[in-house]
């Protein structure tokens, strides 16, 4: 019966980590919006990163922010995050 319960407990913390794993994906993938991207901009303008964010937003053959395509909203704020 020992064996039992210690197999049974093994299995359910294999699938309660799976459930944490799904859990933490979904929230990760918070949808990112122009409103993300203009803050930690923003953000980074205020520490004096101007000349990054102007060659960041040239990347995406954009000259200001509203230039920007909203399928690179992501990936832009995570480049920025990095600034």
């Amino acid at each position: 019966m020992n064996d039992i319960n210690l197999t049974l407990a093994e299995e359910l913390e294999k699938l309660a980590a799976g459930y944490r794993a799904l859990a933490k994906s979904q929230k990760d993938a918070k949808e990112i919006n122009i409103q993300d991207v203009s803050y930690i901009l923003a953000e980074k303008m205020n520490k004096g990163k101007m000349a990054d964010i102007k060659t960041l937003l040239k990347k995406y053959s954009a000259g200001k922010l509203v230039e920007v395509k909203p399928r690179d909203y992501p990936a832009i704020f995570e480049e920025a995050k990095k600034l």
